[in-house]
């Protein structure tokens, strides 16, 4: 398989944490969809030119983290990271989709705040941004274990999304999380003796 996509994307980090737990090997190419010379290898897999895309054995090519995460884990089978039926399920892709949508604010406020000119900077749309990471990061925080693992005796999904997310957020604007959430930040701790996401942890 090849994975498109670098390890800074939150969400192409996900898919290379989850083929690393199963045992998957990836051929990893590390290219930006920012990038003019990584443009036309990217769009050859995914004419919205965006990354993640997951080019299988057969040449069939997945696209979305989601969905390929839920691929990934149906081939996984009683090993997956995310339960397979009932609240288990329901509560692990819950903690998910909260961190996903946090990482998604997390990627605006990067367009809005480092990519954009400085002369058509909004500032009150910089902080609504900051307010919905705050706002989602604080919602995680109070569902947070004070210890081991929303999993139980391992991480599940929701245990590796989270550090994906704070480490994005802590690589691009870290002033984003300002004030403190002890829980995550201890989460984050426990989860990088994760082989893979100590491997793919994008921070200087």
């Amino acid at each position: 398989m090849i994975l498109y996509g670098r390890d800074l994307s939150p969400f192409v980090r996900r898919v290379a944490v989850w083929c690393a737990i199963y045992g998957l090997p990836v051929e990893r190419r590390r290219l930006a969809a920012m990038e003019p010379a990584d443009a036309d290898a990217i769009r050859a897999v995914h004419p919205g030119l965006r990354v993640p895309a997951l080019e299988l054995d057969d040449a069939t090519v997945l696209i979305d983290s989601v969905a390929i995460c839920d691929w990934l884990d149906e081939q996984a089978g009683e090993a997956r990271l995310v339960p397979a039926s009932g609240r288990p399920r329901r509560d692990c892709l819950q903690r998910i989709a909260l961190a996903q949508a946090t990482c998604e604010k997390a990627v605006a406020l990067v367009y809005e705040k480092n990519r954009r000119p400085a002369e058509l900077h909004w500032l009150e749309w910089q902080a609504r941004i900051v307010g919905q990471i705050r706002g989602g990061l604080a919602a995680l925080e109070a569902a947070a274990p004070e210890d081991g693992w929303w999993g139980g005796d391992r991480p599940d999904g929701s245990d590796l999304m989270v550090p994906i997310c704070w480490q994005f957020i802590e690589s691009t604007n870290p002033g984003a999380l300002d004030p403190g959430y002890p829980r995550l930040a201890a989460l984050v701790e426990r989860a990088m003796a994760v082989p893979s996401l100590a491997a793919t942890d994008p921070r200087p």
